[in-house]
């Protein structure tokens, strides 16, 4: 795993930690299947975008729903940006 996937991976960890108010949460969780629904992936989303400095589409969350897809989408869409 890159040292930029990692930072994601902990990133994601953590805004997922804040937004469903839950601890321990590992790469493979499902969001969803952890209570997430519409409106905290809208939170998560806005989070991360705060966090991260670009822009991090609602159904991208949707589309990635662990830690651990999120975290290689989003390294995606940064190296994209470089």
């Amino acid at each position: 795993m890159s040292e930029v996937r990692q930072g994601l991976t902990q990133i994601v960890g953590e805004a997922w930690q804040q937004v469903l108010g839950i601890d321990g949460i590992a790469p493979g969780d499902d969001f969803f299947e952890l209570g997430g629904d519409s409106i905290t992936a809208a939170r998560l989303s806005g989070l991360l975008e705060e966090r991260l400095g670009f822009e991090v589409p609602l159904l991208t969350v949707f589309d990635n729903p662990t830690v651990a897809e999120l975290a290689a989408e989003l390294e995606q869409a940064h190296a994209d940006r470089a």
